[in-house]
């Protein structure tokens, strides 16, 4: 059973009109309304979007001015004002350097998509989000998704949400994939 994103509202934010125009077309190709995807060509106009729109899922390019995807994860993560603070991310990138990964994880992305893009990869790291929601750490200095992947015993436990909102407005199920895709280095 496949999932259903018709409802899914998606903010899709890069300053590259041509790359914005492929991510509405294989969003749309995964179902989700022309109506419920946004479009801003940077992270301080994405800023005003998410505020004006609450989207379920941003899916950011990392590379822009004036604001970049790392800043613009940042601020949706620890600004007092944001509308919410745990929409998933997904930073879009061609750098794929563990140190850029590694960074992009501790602004507070969910999952790093690695260019070029598929549609299929694409909606990997969205089925990732929905089936494997990682719980939000409020620390000094980091608020976002654990960064840890794997199930290591800690001593305190600092875990304060699940961000499974996602899940529910898509439906609880199993999707069906052609094709087992890579994930980008599991940090």
């Amino acid at each position: 059973m496949a999932y259903d994103f018709s409802r899914l509202k998606v903010l899709v934010v890069d300053d590259n009109q041509y790359m914005r125009s492929v991510f509405r077309e294989f969003l749309r190709a995964l179902g989700v309304s022309p109506d419920n995807i946004r479009e801003s060509p940077n992270g301080e106009d994405a800023i005003e979007v998410f505020g004006a729109f609450s989207p379920d899922l941003i899916i950011s390019d990392y590379l822009m001015e004036p604001m970049d995807g790392f800043e613009l994860a940042r601020r949706i993560r620890r600004d007092e004002d944001s509308v919410n603070p745990y929409v998933p991310i997904i930073l879009c990138t061609g750098y794929t350097e563990l140190g850029q990964v590694t960074a992009a994880r501790d602004a507070g992305v969910n999952e790093v998509l690695a260019k070029p893009i598929t549609a299929n990869t694409l909606y990997s790291r969205i089925r990732t989000i929905i089936e494997d929601p990682r719980q939000f750490v409020q620390l000094d200095g980091f608020f976002g998704p654990d960064r840890r992947r794997k199930d290591i015993p800690v001593e305190e436990e600092r875990r304060v949400a699940d961000a499974g909102g996602l899940a529910a407005d898509v439906g609880q199920g199993a999707a069906e994939e052609s094709a087992e895709v890579d994930k980008v280095a599991e940090v």
